[in-house]
């Protein structure tokens, strides 16, 4: 394994309502309106639709364009989403102690289960696949003080980079916490295909994803780590990443065990 790489600019939350913050906002904004009427007229359609009144290629091209649609629909939503988290101050957040364990546990559950978890395009066909094995290493009494719900969003978002990003057969992912330096430290190891040096740095940027993967057929905006940087940023705290490609990746949310409320 390479030595950790504490992210460096992850203690100062990036400014709120900056030029690039209110562009996603407006962008994704405009999509939702044109994205819901596609929908839903493709919808309708296709529920009222008598039989024999359109040709089988018709049907499966409004069957296409109503799946695509509602693909889409997802990216925007995820689009807002970010939009509204960027905007976000310290001062917004409300800290509890949460049980970790069962926050891990309820996390790694609703991953693993997922179906985008298991489907996987080949160049053949799509293959279903095994869902991933997810092994918890902490104790059932260990709390550490976050807000919650971001917890749960950075946690989920971490988890499922780590399942979609995996190529392997058997994809065997960790989740584990400990203490250091005064930090409590949450961490997901993968046995995926790791990351390359020159990318290291950079899979925390806005809408970045790894040249390997960036092929369309693993979707997204290139958002999902870059929301987790900022969330770990409002609890004050960074990330570390250690990776070695071809073997997998451990990434590493430390948080300071005092937090304001």
């Amino acid at each position: 394994m390479s030595e950790e790489k504490p992210m460096s600019d992850e203690t100062k939350p990036q400014i709120a309502k900056d030029p690039a913050s209110k562009l996603l906002a407006l962008v994704s904004h405009k999509l939702k309106t044109p994205l819901s009427i596609i929908n839903g007229y493709s919808e309708t359609i296709l529920s009222t639709m008598q039989p024999g009144e359109m040709s089988s290629f018709n049907i499966q091209a409004l069957r296409n364009i109503s799946k695509q649609g509602q693909k889409m629909a997802l990216l925007v939503d995820r689009l807002v989403h970010f939009s509204s988290i960027t905007e976000l101050k310290e001062t917004d957040l409300k800290f509890e102690p949460i049980n970790l364990y069962s926050v891990l546990t309820e996390v790694a559950t609703k991953c693993a289960f997922r179906d985008d978890a298991v489907n996987v395009n080949s160049s053949e066909e799509t293959m279903r696949r095994k869902g991933p094995n997810i092994e918890i290493r902490c104790a059932e009494d260990v709390k550490i003080n976050v807000d919650k719900n971001l917890f749960n969003m950075a946690l989920e978002e971490l988890l499922d980079n780590s399942i979609k990003f995996n190529n392997n057969m058997n994809k065997r992912l960790k989740l584990f916490y400990y203490e250091e330096n005064g930090q409590d430290v949450v961490a997901i190891a993968d046995n995926g295909v790791g990351i390359k040096e020159e990318d290291s740095h950079k899979i925390f940027e806005t809408f970045y994803q790894v040249d390997d993967f960036f092929t369309g057929q693993i979707e997204g905006w290139g958002l999902g780590l870059a929301l987790v940087k900022r969330i770990v940023a409002l609890h004050k705290g960074h990330i570390a990443m250690r990776s070695q490609y071809g073997i997998g990746t451990i990434i590493s949310l430390k948080f300071p065990k005092t937090q304001d409320k």
